[in-house]
């Protein structure tokens, strides 16, 4: 094993973290959005706070709860999608259903993004991704 390489690529590695953290996040969108989707489902935002009910009695008859789950017929948590930033190391997800800018507005910017509670959960996905993309950048030997 030449240690010199290894040490050369590791460091090659370390420059370049942030771009890797990215892709890292970008092939684990699958996962993130998913955690996403169930805190909604939950009736909880990103700040693990409940979303705040904004409907007629009626439609809270017909739902059956008392709480907005963001869900009417799918369309808006299907269309859920995922992008990095990789300058600023951050990622935001938002969803390409047309109803996205209302329900974001009604409800606040928080109805996207992995809530505190469910950190640890939306960590294994991408630190599994990172560890790959190391290996397979820093023992390429």
């Amino acid at each position: 094993m030449d240690l010199t390489l290894l040490a050369k690529n590791a460091q090659a590695f370390n420059s370049d973290i942030k771009l890797f953290q990215a892709i890292a996040v970008q092939n684990s969108e699958k996962e993130l959005v998913n955690i996403n989707r169930s805190q909604m489902l939950k009736s909880k935002n990103a700040k693990d706070a409940t979303i705040i009910p904004e409907y007629s009695q009626k439609y809270k008859d017909f739902k059956g709860f008392d709480n907005p789950n963001l869900k009417l017929k799918g369309d808006f948590q299907k269309e859920m999608f995922l992008e990095t930033n990789e300058g600023a190391g951050t990622y935001f997800m938002n969803s390409f259903d047309f109803k996205a800018p209302f329900l974001e507005a009604r409800y606040g910017e928080n109805i996207f993004g992995i809530s505190p509670s469910n950190i640890k959960l939306a960590s294994k996905k991408p630190s599994q991704e990172l560890l790959k993309i190391y290996f397979n950048k820093v023992w390429k030997i």
